[in-house]
């Protein structure tokens, strides 16, 4: 496949579906928990009708844990608890969250990855979250072989 038919692709044929997500009112150690435990790096906050409310990355969570945690200090990682477990996700995330959907192509995704800095783009369906993509997922596509990517 070259490279226009790559960026012809729909959102909906690569986009994550089974999105972990959490609400405003979990606390940013339930989000470090949930990003450590599944080795993920973008969390979207949403309500209880899963319609969107915000975006969390992991540099939202690296920004308020204590400088000293990569030293793996016992006293980091007491005040990193106690700082994580008093936020809350609504007061962390970024709310003015560029957004596409499923129906949108590669193409317009790449396009606002390149003009921004940030990776993960939230997939919305009638204001409610349906997927997920990020730039990994692009390239994991651009590099596939062609086989891996039928449509």
């Amino acid at each position: 496949m070259d490279t226009i038919e790559l960026l012809g692709i729909k959102v909906k044929d690569v986009m994550t579906k089974d999105v972990i997500s959490v609400q405003e009112n979990d606390s940013m150690q339930i989000v470090y928990d949930i990003m450590n435990t599944s080795k993920i790096h973008h969390v979207p906050v949403t309500d209880d009708d899963n319609n969107l409310k915000g975006m969390l990355s992991k540099i939202d969570v690296v920004l308020l844990q204590d400088w000293a945690t990569n030293l793996n200090l016992k006293s980091a990682q007491a005040i990193n608890k106690q700082v994580l477990a008093s936020q809350k996700a609504g007061d962390r995330m970024a709310v003015q969250v560029a957004k596409v959907s499923p129906d949108d192509t590669l193409e317009v995704c790449a396009d606002i990855f390149k003009e921004n800095l940030f990776h993960c783009l939230p997939v919305l369906e009638e204001g409610e979250l349906v997927g997920i993509i990020t730039t990994f997922d692009l390239l994991r596509i651009a590099y596939s072989k062609p086989t891996f990517f039928q449509v």
